[in-house]
């Protein structure tokens, strides 16, 4: 390794350590971050060497979590690239130095990767000394990776803040098409450059899927750009020395190239995803959530919020815009901009400087989204909200509306600033004869770089950075060492949180529910009697005795321990609600461990099998009209069916209770299998209506609920014995 390689990497790497202290003080006991995601990202890790290695699966599926029917992890944010290449750190240091090995990597070589692709357009732009020409690119290196976008992003979202790749196929693609180039000579290492650049872009896609859309476009806008410069050089110059031909078509033969060898390695990956996104419409996060997430023009302007001097004031200000901390911190810094002003003002005449500054201009439009924000509103002009480019993209570009956070396009945007902000340091450090000597400057280059340093790192500053230590109650190391296989239920569960993800790298149990990126369209907390109290701390429409059932439902689910963390719900309705429904299906049954943190009931024996339901597909979202009464729509969607599942219907005969009513009297079907049980006439008032079943061999049966004419509304379905 070269002696100035060693230093920008030792310089970054020391820039790492004093912007997110005390980080390096905790790299065997906690992870930066805010407590949240950084758990799931965590068990992210863990997953990836437990798929691999213990249970040897795909890792892109898992039945660790939502047992029995298990959860895709295709759209989760599973960075399975960072999985990979800690395995060795995993099983030699453990999962806390992976992860802050993979935090340290990232702004270090993300850092590096700023520098080698600043130095690369430095190297194009001006007719400085490479000392000078290294000096600028470590600083455009270091408003890339220092960003409060990147620090942002560092409270847990590791498939955002590991932005290591993007930055390397960016540069690979310049050094490929030459978007810049007044001949039409080739690389003498064109092949090599296209075999990298869809390497880099296949491991970009490993780290995030957000990444790849990035750089799609990134591709895109350089190769539109790359086309129109070369048309202007030819109508401009008759030099024999350009073959018109090659030179217009060449780039996009390139660009092909690149696609197609991508498209081949990452296919394994893409199709399925491609498929699942193309046969599930709950995917699409929708327009609402676009508009919400996306970034605030103040925002751009508005000082980090994490910043130890004026923080809170920013925080006053950043309050008022639409998403949280970690997407709506995008200040791009004042220093950055004033000096990305000046270039842009300067050396306008460069296809450089303009090249960059319309790639930063495009990404800044797509990260305000569909429609202008300005401290926390939508714009409007004569009643009518301002709309952007977005909005067009939504509803023209395949599989766009799969993405949410719209505000992360600031990843773009602060690396090609930081190539203007070096291209600005070059300029003032190494004045052209034509412009004006800048004197303090030209003597002594590191005075005005460490200036400048100085000035970008305190804006940027925030410390200390929040840290989560990694706090594993003594239960969950007790029962690992339990031999055989089962499910834990961890409480409150009426909204997702990623603790038990931390629990479970420690006990390694199947987790009843779980926090994905996406929720799983097979889970069943939502469908199955007691669990559905527990998800939603409220009734449904199924309504049997929990406790009679329970012993069963547990025992169907192998389900052996119940765990009330009350860290996750302090003194409240919520953990009254929570106890509540717990004591409803554990009447009079004690706890079999208490720490003070926790409260773990064992699962009670199954004496005997209570038959019971459970809701299938084509059922609509329970509506809690008040505490005790609820429906959900039966019918809504197409095809019109629902299904209702009977468990364990071979004892007594059963009765079918259903209260339900439509918009005008329709017929209802009720198939079990194919075979009809009966036809109910349903009319618009909340009626009672009772079909007995027959005798089942079988041990779970599916009963298909067709209404002729419209959906019905449900407040109620049950069992009970046929006397």
């Amino acid at each position: 390794m070269k002696r100035h390689t060693l230093l920008i990497l030792l310089g970054y790497f020391g820039l790492t350590v004093l912007l997110t202290w005390p980080v390096a003080l905790h790299l065997t006991d906690a992870i930066p971050g805010d407590g949240f995601d950084g758990w799931q990202n965590y068990w992210n890790l863990w997953w990836v060497k437990q798929a691999l290695l213990v249970e040897g699966t795909n890792p892109f599926f898992t039945d660790y979590l939502y047992p029995p029917t298990g959860v895709s992890l295709l759209f989760h944010t599973l960075n399975i690239f960072n999985g990979l290449w800690t395995l060795p750190l995993q099983l030699n240091f453990g999962l806390a130095i992976a992860y802050n090995s993979v935090v340290i990597t990232s702004y270090v070589m993300a850092g590096y990767g700023g520098y080698l692709l600043s130095l690369h357009t430095l190297t194009r732009f001006s007719p400085a000394g490479s000392r000078s020409l290294r000096l600028a690119a470590f600083v455009g290196g270091l408003v890339f990776t220092m960003s409060p976008f990147h620090m942002a992003h560092l409270l847990g979202h590791m498939q955002v803040f590991s932005m290591t790749w993007p930055v390397f196929y960016v540069l690979w693609l310049l050094r490929t098409l030459k978007p810049w180039a007044a001949t039409d000579a080739p690389s003498p290492h064109l092949w090599r450059d296209i075999i990298l650049c869809a390497f880099f872009l296949f491991l970009a896609t490993l780290v995030a899927l957000y990444h790849t859309l990035y750089l799609l476009i990134f591709t895109a806008v350089t190769l539109l750009w790359t086309l129109i410069y070369r048309w202007r050089l030819i109508t401009q110059n008759s030099s024999p020395k350009i073959h018109h031909s090659s030179f217009i078509i060449r780039p996009f033969l390139v660009v092909l190239a690149i696609g197609l060898l991508f498209g081949l390695v990452s296919s394994p990956l893409l199709l399925p995803m491609m498929r699942d996104a193309s046969a599930r419409p709950d995917l699409e996060t929708g327009l609402v959530q676009n508009i919400t997430l996306s970034a605030d023009l103040l925002a751009y302007v508005t000082p980090s919020e994490m910043h130890p001097l004026w923080g809170e004031w920013a925080r006053s200000i950043a309050d008022n815009f639409s998403t949280t901390t970690s997407e709506r911190l995008i200040f791009a810094g004042f220093v950055p901009l004033l000096l990305a002003g000046y270039i842009i003002i300067r050396a306008w005449a460069s296809p450089i400087v303009r090249f960059w500054t319309v790639m930063i201009a495009v990404y800044f439009v797509l990260s305000l989204g569909p429609f202008l924000h300005i401290n926390g509103q939508i714009v409007t002009i004569g009643g009518w909200q301002l709309p952007l480019p977005y909005l067009l993209l939504y509803y023209t570009v395949p599989f766009l509306d799969l993405t949410r956070s719209l505000s992360r396009y600031n990843l773009m945007f602060m690396l090609g600033l930081g190539v203007l902000v070096s291209l600005a340091l070059a300029r003032l450090v190494n004045p052209l004869p034509a412009t004006r000597p800048v004197r303090f400057a030209t003597r002594s280059p590191y005075r005005i770089t460490f200036l400048v340093v100085a000035l970008i790192c305190f804006e940027f500053l925030a410390v200390p950075y929040p840290i989560s230590p990694i706090n594993i109650p003594q239960f969950y190391f007790d029962i690992a060492a339990q031999p055989d296989r089962f499910i834990i239920a961890e409480l409150p569960m009426n909204w997702d949180r990623p603790t038990p993800l931390l629990h479970q790298t420690v006990h390694g149990r199947p987790l009843l529910t779980a926090y994905t990126s996406r929720d799983n369209p097979l889970e069943l907390a939502w469908r199955t009697p007691v669990f559905q109290q527990w998800r939603n701390l409220g009734p449904d429409i199924i309504d049997q005795p929990l406790d009679r059932v329970a012993p069963t439902i547990f025992y169907d689910f192998n389900l052996r321990y119940i765990v009330l963390d009350y860290w996750q719900m302090p003194t409240g309705p919520e953990r009254d609600a929570t106890e509540r429904w717990v004591a409803a299906a554990l009447p009079g049954i004690a706890p079999v461990y208490e720490d003070g943190r926790l409260k773990v009931y064992a699962s009670p024996p199954k004496e005997e099998t209570a038959p019971y339901l459970s809701l299938g597909e084509g059922w609509g979202n329970r509506q809690a009209q008040d505490d005790e009464f609820v429906t959900r729509t039966l019918g809504g969607a197409e095809p019109p069916i629902a299904e209702l599942f009977v468990h364990h219907p071979t004892g007594p005969s059963l009765t079918l209770e259903l209260t339900a009513a439509g918009s005008r009297e329709t017929q209802l079907a009720v198939y079990a299998e194919d075979r009809l049980l009966d036809t109910l006439v349903v009319n618009d008032s909340q009626t009672v209506y009772t079909i007995d079943l027959p005798l089942f061999e079988a041990d779970l049966i599916k009963l298909r609920l067709e209404p002729s004419d419209g959906p019905l509304v449900v407040s109620r379905v049950s069992l009970t014995m046929t006397k």
